[in-house]
């Protein structure tokens, strides 16, 4: 969505007091049958949780309160280094997706380095190491465009609605609650009011409520404190600290609530198995962070693959997106004006397909599809039609059968097929040879040869033809 757009449908939102959908479809998946949800308060100087809510959406959750999060004993995370061996285990003995909530972004952050901490502590026991691979596995798939393993509920809703707020306040997951909630009779005040206490994952620190000032000085205390003084102080830790990881999940819960009520279909098996299959690999085989030139190739590979596929799902689902991306081009809507097939059903067949857009983005070669169907093609040619627009000249490759559109006067809309493919075997291939751009310190002595008497450009169309 542009600025211009943007803009008009938040001046509507706190128009009509209500949080405006700007999707017809989700970009996620439905929710499989493995399906947790983790809620963590973290130190914010020093990047350490401190407390920790896991467990089943449906049930009361696990509560993790550490009286002394910087300290080297990791007793106090065996619960759920537990509980998350436990749920990749029941997945894969039904053979099942996994899917983890997190009310944001930064819940996401504090368990990447949790598993940076402990997934190669050699002087840590074995199920947390587990724990802490896991959590890698969990951050490295979230940075996949497409992924469907995590769900995270701020972000969700920022893609798929707009409030009457400023983007900036949109960070506060409570604050677009508000304007979920039909109970709310003046969602900016109420929005505004829930702001004052953050949604980040960290201690609130208000004039009002001074819970970090308060944790701060109690650990203090009880450093000098023993027998009834220090059980005193280590209940009032624990009191504030589950208090505020019991306020994120309960945010957790509505926010995912608030999600599913919008009651949006989704259209992404692709995806789903692209994801489960990678999440399983890692769970499987262990994980290693992409380090060599190879790797880290083959990993931008996958993101980019995974940007183009979630991107051709969300238009053909949805049609919101499909207006916008006609605007600018993306998507091409036309009628069909010419078929020149010999044989009905058949190939040889081409389509010339008459568009009234001024911008279109596609280029020659590149392969399109026909949304709603499985015609597939490549574009041959583009001309400025006589009466205005463009005409595309279209190679059917797939679907010659598909009479309802390859026929003159249907109307269709064409979108650009993603590339998404990985050459493994390249890859491998340049990795046996380890290129010195890659492997070598120095740039390699090229021997000189006389002249050949011919420019760089003739000899360059020599070896095109």
């Amino acid at each position: 969505m542009n600025a211009f757009d943007d803009t008009l449908h938040r001046v509507l939102a706190r128009y009509q007091g209500r949080a405006i959908p700007v999707r017809t479809s989700s970009q996620l998946s439905p929710d499989p049958d493995v399906t947790i949800g983790i809620a963590t308060i973290k130190i914010v100087t020093e990047e350490q949780i401190q407390a920790i809510a896991f467990g089943e959406l449906d049930q009361e959750p696990q509560v993790i309160v550490r009286l002394d999060p910087i300290g080297r004993d990791v007793q106090d995370l065996e619960p759920f280094a537990a509980f998350l061996a436990d749920t990749v285990a029941r997945a894969a003995a039904v053979d099942s997706a996994l899917r983890l909530w997190v009310p944001h972004s930064v819940t996401l952050e504090a368990l990447d380095v949790l598993g940076h901490r402990y997934w190669r502590n050699q002087t840590a026991p074995a199920s947390i190491v587990r724990m802490g691979e896991i959590c890698r596995i969990i951050a490295h798939e979230a940075i996949i465009p497409g992924q469907q393993l995590v769900a995270d509920a701020a972000a969700l809703l920022q893609d798929h609605v707009v409030t009457g707020l400023a983007p900036l306040e949109e960070g506060h997951l409570g604050a677009i609650l508000a304007w979920l909630d039909p109970t709310v009779s003046d969602p900016v005040a109420e929005a505004r009011e829930r702001i004052r206490l953050p949604a980040s994952g960290v201690l609130p620190n208000t004039p009002d409520c001074h819970w970090d000032d308060t944790i701060d000085r109690l650990r203090k205390e009880m450093k000098g404190a023993y027998g009834a003084r220090r059980h005193l102080l280590e209940d009032q830790i624990a009191d504030i600290l589950r208090r505020a990881v019991l306020r994120e999940w309960n945010l957790l819960i509505e926010g995912r609530r608030a999600f599913l009520d919008l009651g949006l279909p989704s259209s992404l098996g692709g995806l789903v198995k692209d994801s489960n299959r990678r999440v399983r690999d890692a769970l499987d085989n262990g994980f290693f962070p992409a380090r060599s030139p190879k790797r880290l190739v083959e990993q931008l590979n996958v993101m980019e693959a995974g940007q183009e596929k979630s991107e051709l799902a969300a238009l053909e689902a949805d049609a919101m997106l499909r207006d916008q991306a006609a605007r600018a081009g993306g998507v091409v809507r036309g009628e069909v004006s010419a078929v020149r097939q010999n044989r009905p059903g058949f190939k040889p067949c081409d389509i010339e397909v008459s568009s009234d857009q001024g911008i279109i983005r596609f280029r020659l070669d590149d392969k399109v599809r026909i949304i709603g169907t499985n015609v597939a093609g490549v574009v041959r040619g583009l001309a400025t039609a006589p009466g205005g627009g463009t005409r595309v000249y279209i190679e059917i490759t797939s679907g010659v059968r598909t009479r309802s559109v390859l026929t003159v006067g249907a109307r269709v809309e064409l979108i650009r097929e993603p590339y998404a493919f990985i050459n493994y075997r390249s890859l491998g291939e340049a990795h046996i040879q380890q290129p010195w751009a890659f492997y070598s310190d120095t740039a390699p002595v090229l021997a000189s040869r006389p002249s050949s008497g011919q420019s760089a450009l003739a000899i360059a169309r020599a070896v095109r033809r």
